[in-house]
């Protein structure tokens, strides 16, 4: 698998999943918010900060489409769309104010961008990286000029079909880009869990030989370290206030207060995962679990091994007991007590 830097960063095989913790616009327009959300990421121990650039809300149409999404206490709401945008858009003076707190405690930040000024504006503050969302997979002039910018593109491949997928890779391949995450996003609740479909991020590797990753919808936590367990390479999940009320994506974002823990699980797994293979120095201390052979009664010698004559005990002091096929039927040369350790020196090979 390819790997490539975010930052000074390493995304690849066999390294420690990157965390993306996502503040999105879950500050609503609160620049002070932002930030302190910001200085609370760094102290819970994540490296990168995942952001994006919502600076248009005609971006959508002022018309009557309505967004759903799940409240805990009110179930499905609707909501005309271009209010929710108009509530959650952000100056790009406002946001290079919050970014440039990200500059001051050397934390790179990764951002979705949702238009080309969006774009162009999140390079020239230093982004390290910027994400196509999911919704722009097919957009075509958007894919294309990101993949032109020089950072790693990161494509969000929700909701698209693997033939939208493979297209949006070739726009950016096209375009000289050789840096590129793709991103698994099961749909946001009430969607059921039997539409995750983890097993994508294995297709998605297997087809594509570049880092893979989760923006994890889910409205706990669960996911994420099935995901790591799957062993992606990003790991991506929305972080809203401790106190944050209903709004849209809040009921599946992290409260920043949990961060720390969740971070600590992850890389935990990963460590856990280990090696695919065991491999064990002949010269290691051996285990105290497991058998070597006593005498079952008091033997004297002349007799021969059985299981009429031979127990087996912890640890495994004298004659070992894989050894037992190749000793089944030797003699006894020495009388032994019951319970006594059965030594090499205490055997020979029988010959009739």
């Amino acid at each position: 698998m390819k790997t490539l830097c975010i930052d000074k960063y390493t995304v690849g095989e066999l390294l420690a999943p990157l965390f993306l913790p996502d503040i999105g616009t879950f500050f609503n327009q609160d620049v002070n918010s932002a930030r302190e959300m910001i200085v609370k990421i760094k102290e819970a121990g994540a490296l990168v900060l995942k952001g994006e650039t919502l600076h248009r809300s005609d971006i959508v149409l002022n018309d009557e489409t309505l967004e759903k999404y799940y409240s805990a206490k009110r179930g499905i709401i609707e909501e005309r769309y271009r209010e929710v945008i108009e509530r959650k858009v952000v100056s790009l003076e406002d946001y290079e104010k919050i970014f440039n707190l990200c500059k001051e405690i050397k934390m790179p930040f990764v951002l979705s961008v949702y238009d080309i000024e969006g774009a162009d504006f999140a390079i020239q503050i230093g982004a390290s990286a910027l994400k196509i969302a999911s919704s722009n997979i097919v957009h075509n002039v958007l894919v294309k000029h990101v993949a032109s910018l020089k950072v790693p593109i990161i494509i969000d491949t929700g909701k698209s079909t693997i033939e939208e997928i493979a297209r949006a890779v070739q726009w950016a391949q096209d375009t000289g880009c050789k840096d590129i995450i793709l991103e698994h996003s099961p749909e946001a609740p009430p969607s059921p869990l039997v539409n995750h479909n983890l097993r994508m991020l294995t297709t998605l590797k297997e087809i594509y030989n570049y880092p893979v990753g989760l923006s994890d919808h889910h409205s706990d936590d669960e996911m994420l370290y099935a995901a790591t367990a799957i062993g992606v390479q990003v790991l991506e999940k929305g972080i809203c206030p401790d106190n944050a009320e209903d709004d849209q994506d809040v009921y599946h974002a992290l409260p920043i207060g949990r961060l720390a823990e969740v971070i600590e699980k992850c890389n935990n797994i990963f460590t856990a995962m280990g090696e695919s293979m065991r491999y064990l120095p002949r010269d290691r201390k051996k285990y105290s679990a497991r058998m070597g052979l006593i005498a079952r009664r008091d033997v004297v010698s002349g007799e021969y091994l059985s299981l009429e004559t031979v127990d087996f005990a912890f640890p495994s002091k004298g004659i070992p007991v894989e050894q037992w096929d190749a000793v089944i039927g030797w003699e006894f040369t020495v009388d032994l007590p019951k319970g006594s350790i059965i030594s090499w020196g205490y055997v020979k090979y029988f010959s009739s």
